[in-house]
């Protein structure tokens, strides 16, 4: 199995997821939907929009409208945009969604409107909220030296490889589950938010934290090797269709929240906060 992304680009531009699920420029501004597994019920999207040179825009839009093409329905949404790493970052909108099948995402910003075209499904393909996740099987470590095995990660820390998912969820505390793949990653953000959670799970002793990487063969591989890449098994059984998403899930083994691409600091230690209140 390898991700469907693979074949369509590397990268519109690095930062960002490149699972797009549509791009239509209008006048001077395009969408790029970064988002990849919308469906029923809450949904967090992440956007981009860009000026007809290509530059990102960060400013506060003028208008957020979600629309049904079928029924018609249309709401106003709000989004904020979020600096992630080296002055790049996404427009972040977290919503309900009640309405299946094709829904426009439609932004004015000054005088100009663009519009894309997204897919919301029944289900989600990644585990749901508030249910718990497929049991999957996550490689640990007894020495550092074994970590070049397990993790593209030129830097690890050993205390992600130190538990098994297995064990995290019946150790009765809050379980993070990291799937990022640091050297071979297309969208450019699975080094950022593993570094960011390096940092941050010092402040949270008592909860488990696990980085799965990404890909069973990445030794040895480069960006170039993409076609001859085959994931694993946890990415697999959870249906991941990009790199990198973040899982936080509470004592009990129920997952509260999931996040596609890249998540700032702030709401990372919103979400470990939330959890231990479970």
């Amino acid at each position: 199995m390898k991700f469907n992304f693979l074949v369509i680009c590397i990268s519109i531009f690095a930062l960002l997821s490149c699972n797009i699920s549509s791009e239509k420029i209008i006048d001077e501004l395009s969408i790029i939907i970064i988002s990849s597994d919308i469906s029923i019920g809450e949904n967090v999207i992440n956007f981009a929009v860009l000026d007809i040179n290509g530059n990102q825009i960060n400013d506060d839009l003028n208008e957020i409208k979600l629309r049904n093409l079928e029924s018609e329905n249309e709401t106003i949404i709000s989004a904020k945009y979020q600096n992630w790493f080296k002055g790049k970052g996404a427009y972040n909108s977290k919503i309900d969604i009640n309405e299946t099948g094709f829904h426009e995402l439609i932004i004015t910003f000054n005088k100009y409107e663009s519009r894309a075209i997204f897919n919301v499904n029944t289900k989600s393909i990644t585990p749901p909220i508030n249910k718990k996740p497929p049991n999957i099987l996550t490689l640990t470590v007894k020495s550092e030296t074994d970590l070049k095995n397990i993790t593209s990660d030129p830097n690890p820390d050993i205390d992600l490889y130190n538990t098994s998912y297995q064990e995290s969820i019946n150790s009765n505390i809050p379980t993070i589950v990291l799937f990022s793949t640091p050297a071979l990653c297309v969208s450019g953000t699975c080094g950022p938010i593993l570094d960011s959670l390096k940092k941050i799970k010092k402040q949270y002793r008592d909860y488990n934290f696990i980085h799965v990487e990404v890909y069973k063969n990445f030794i040895g591989k480069t960006l170039r090797d993409l076609d001859s890449l085959e994931v694993t098994e946890p990415v697999i059984k959870w249906g991941l269709p990009t790199e990198p998403w973040m899982f936080f899930i509470d004592k009990n083994g129920i997952l509260r929240a999931k996040f596609e691409g890249f998540i700032s600091e702030e709401d990372m230690l919103i979400e470990l906060d939330r959890i231990g209140n479970f």
